[in-house]
């Protein structure tokens, strides 16, 4: 399985919309939809192409742009963390509640939903082969906030520790702000960690 990772930081608040594409089947998703735009438009092509919009956690610059994506494209299907359900008050509803364990399957990819609460309490990364988008869980150098509702700042800890910097070290890291790194960079030289 191999795909194509186009990064769009426009939003208003500079927040990472990722659209990825199955290079088998062309099939897309979208992963935090926080911005919407003609050149997002223009990398997903056709209507039939875009499978998901992914949701790593529930802060509104990270959905901001759901209502917008559902209204071009009706078949697509809007995955959001279970356990972030009562964040998600401006939201429209998601059409799946996802958790630790599920398996999306995008054409011949799969992407697996791995939780890494702290930056909420129901935040998750998807995991395909090569690559790692973590939302605000892990930045270059950084980590995410925890004062927000539903943050904790050991649970984050724990989580970056036990469930990322686990995996392989040449593992991509697609953060929700900012630019990507890897996990064995991080392991060595991020200073919150």
């Amino acid at each position: 399985m191999s795909i194509t990772i186009k990064c769009f930081p426009q939003g208003i608040y500079g927040e990472n919309t990722y659209v990825i594409t199955d290079e088998a089947t062309g099939h897309k998703a979208v992963i935090d939809p926080g911005y919407f735009g003609t050149d997002v438009r223009m990398e997903i092509q056709n209507n039939a192409y875009l499978k998901y919009l992914l949701l790593t956690h529930a802060h509104h610059d990270h959905y901001y742009a759901v209502p917008e994506y559902l209204k071009e494209y009706s078949a697509v299907t809007f995955a959001a963390p279970l356990k972030d359900k009562a964040l998600m008050k401006d939201c429209p509803e998601a059409h799946t509640w996802i958790k630790e364990g599920d398996v999306i399957t995008l054409g011949s990819t799969e992407i697996k939903v791995i939780e890494t609460p702290g930056h909420t309490a129901g935040g998750v990364c998807f995991l395909t082969e090569n690559e790692i988008f973590t939302g605000d869980t892990l930045f270059r150098l950084s980590v995410g906030r925890t004062d927000l509702e539903s943050g904790d700042w050991e649970t984050l800890m724990k989580s970056i520790k036990e469930r990322l910097y686990t995996l392989d070290e040449d593992m991509i890291v697609y953060p929700g702000h900012g630019m990507a790194t890897s996990i064995g960079f991080e392991k060595r030289v991020n200073p919150f960690v």
